[in-house]
């Protein structure tokens, strides 16, 4: 139950290419005005928008500009209309991506996308041709300490550390957790800290974060991943064609998330 996330990795090589914040916080507030849209401005009561803001913590981002994406997208947004779109393509060796993205003008998107994809040595694909092979989880990394003291809105709690196995033991305990592994991340200053990572079904993924929540662990983050039941290995020069299109797609401002069935 040791080593490196491969979702954690994902998420720090984003934020480094995602140099300017200000590009990354764009992508999150779109996110969060998406999802207050959709189903309400009330996190408590919209699961969704719970996970976009908590991301956007995650990220550092400004609660003045969550806020302002919350309102936005609860107000109906009297500008252009986003919409959720994904598209599905080959990589080298076979290898299957799915491409998550909020936009406002389809056409523009799939014809970008398209383009990414083909110069950097892959296809676009049908719809369902890849997607078939992937299922949505619930991924929840928690870090083992528990609350002891509870702050305000926009202060820090207080949390106080805990042994790890005993951590994971009551963690194990949690209906609906499917497995769980620890794994090393980074923080905002470059400092190694201990996760465990939980993997549940998308159905139980908001039960199973309350349960969490309510043992008073420390939360480090909470999101919807996207798996495939089985992976492809490559050699390295194929893995490398197939990072450099995901690179290439995260970098464009309509592209939220990129799946992969290669092996890590």
């Amino acid at each position: 139950m040791s080593g490196h996330s491969k979702w954690s990795k994902i998420k720090r090589a984003k934020g480094a290419k995602d140099a300017k914040k200000g590009a990354l916080f764009t992508k999150l507030a779109k996110n969060i005005s998406l999802a207050a849209k959709e189903g309400g401005a009330d996190p408590d009561m919209n699961f969704t928008l719970r996970l976009a803001i908590d991301k956007a913590k995650v990220a550092n981002m400004p609660s003045d500009n969550i806020d302002r994406a919350v309102a936005k997208g609860a107000g109906g947004d009297n500008g252009d209309e986003i919409s959720r779109v994904s598209y599905e393509a080959y990589g080298p060796d076979g290898v299957g991506i799915i491409i998550d993205c909020q936009t406002d003008n389809t056409n523009r998107t799939v014809a970008e996308v398209r383009k990414l994809v083909e110069d950097s040595g892959g296809k676009i694909a049908s719809q369902g041709s890849v997607s078939w092979k992937f299922a949505e989880k619930g991924l929840i990394s928690v870090a083992p300490a528990k609350l002891v003291k509870a702050e305000k809105y926009g202060a820090e709690d207080t949390y106080e550390a805990i042994d790890k196995e005993e951590a994971q033991l009551e963690l194990l305990e949690v209906e609906g957790v499917e497995d769980m592994s620890e794994i090393s991340d980074e923080d905002d200053d470059g400092n190694t800290i201990e996760l465990l990572e939980l993997i549940t079904d998308k159905v139980d993924f908001a039960k199973v974060l309350k349960d969490v929540e309510q043992k008073k662990f420390k939360i480090h983050s909470a999101e919807l991943i996207k798996t495939a039941s089985e992976t492809i290995t490559v050699d390295d020069k194929s893995k490398e064609k197939i990072e450099n299109i995901v690179s290439n797609l995260e970098d464009h401002d309509d592209v939220d998330s990129v799946w992969t069935d290669m092996d890590s």
